[in-house]
């Protein structure tokens, strides 16, 4: 019977020992493998940037479509409030203006609710309950026809969904992510009239803030299935300059894209960092931003992708994101950059 004993006692004592070797190293391993994703990162920023010459994109009339959508009148476009409605319509308004098809399942808009994922509360609130605020929500979807129509679509997708008011403050959400959308309706207008060979389909998401959910319903309700698609751009927070970086996330899933983030730089006025998409056993506790935003959710249906965006800054989340800090010229070199990788990506994807 003893002997029973110690065969269970020994090692169990070695589990103790591992588990507390492990719990006094792991800070430092941690902090060792940060140290290192920080000098990596900082060995492949680029130590210069082109002149800012590029000048297809019309920046007056995106910063007057960011204005609008950061404007107090909207009461940061919350999911299901007046100024969360009146920016779809508006958004569904400017994709028909330009003239990309309607591609929602009414019209331009895919109207969707999100039922209450916890078991608990889904019992207190009643079987058909849904999530507070995320009970009339909709995607707006507007497509653009291809050269090559016979491709499939690229994906370009940008939340306009903000946090709305909280007492008597309005987060104004300019950065995150009015920015997105006005760069993807100028994007938009310029494709218009010099398409790509595949076909694109714009999408301005909803829910957002709430966990994605605008992006999930684009799945769920089977509006979208993932082998239909190409490849997903998701643009969010783009114009507040953070030392000129901008970062390409995505690249670590699909080292494919490094060699066109390489060819992208030499002809960009900003520093693209292809980062943030690493796990923590490579990168310690930077953040890994691969779920970040709705990008997240097409990489977990196994479709490609890439994001763009800026660092974190300290109007970020708060009522201080307003258009007036917008960096102006940084934010249309940006997009820029964007509209630049586009045409690269649609080079490279028909090629192969």
């Amino acid at each position: 019977m003893l002997l029973k004993k110690k065969r269970f006692v020994i090692p169990a004592l070695l589990l103790i020992l591992i588990a507390l070797a492990y719990s006094m190293l792991k800070p430092f391993w941690l902090a060792q493998l940060t140290e290192l994703e920080a000098e990596r990162i900082r060995l492949i920023t680029p130590n210069s940037v082109a002149p800012a010459t590029l000048n297809r994109i019309n920046s007056e009339q995106m910063m007057a479509d960011l204005r609008w959508l950061a404007d107090a009148e909207r009461q940061g476009r919350a999911p299901g409030t007046p100024g969360g409605i009146a920016a779809r319509e508006w958004i569904a308004e400017q994709f028909a203006a330009i003239g990309l098809e309607p591609a929602g399942t009414a019209g331009f808009l895919h109207p969707y609710s999100v039922t209450e994922h916890f078991s608990l509360g889904r019992w207190l609130r009643g079987k058909n309950a849904t999530i507070p605020g995320v009970e009339n929500a909709a995607n707006v979807l507007g497509l653009l026809p291809g050269t090559t129509p016979d491709l499939k679509p690229l994906v370009i997708t940008a939340h306009y969904d903000h946090l709305g008011m909280h007492g008597d403050s309005i987060f104004y959400g300019a950065d995150d992510n009015a920015s997105g959308v006005a760069a993807m309706l100028e994007l938009a207008r310029y494709l218009k009239a010099k398409p790509l060979q595949h076909p694109v389909l714009f999408i301005a998401l909803d829910s957002e803030e709430k966990g994605l959910q605008g992006a999930v319903a684009l799945f769920r309700t089977g509006l979208l299935q993932p082998e239909q698609l190409s490849f997903n751009i998701n643009i969010d927070m783009l114009s507040r300059d953070t030392h000129q970086l901008l970062f390409a996330v995505g690249t670590y899933h699909h080292p494919w894209l490094l060699p066109l983030i390489d060819q992208l730089q030499p002809q960009s006025a900003v520093k693209l960092i292809p980062a943030h998409d690493r796990p923590w056993y490579l990168a310690g506790n930077t953040q890994d931003w691969t779920l970040s935003s709705d990008h997240g959710v097409f990489h977990q249906q196994g479709v490609p992708f890439i994001y763009f965006g800026v660092a974190d800054h300290a109007d970020y989340h708060t009522p201080n994101d307003t258009a007036d800090k917008v960096d102006v010229e940084f934010y249309h070199q940006v997009v820029e950059t964007v509209l630049s990788f586009l045409q690269i990506l649609d080079q490279q994807l028909t090629a192969n």
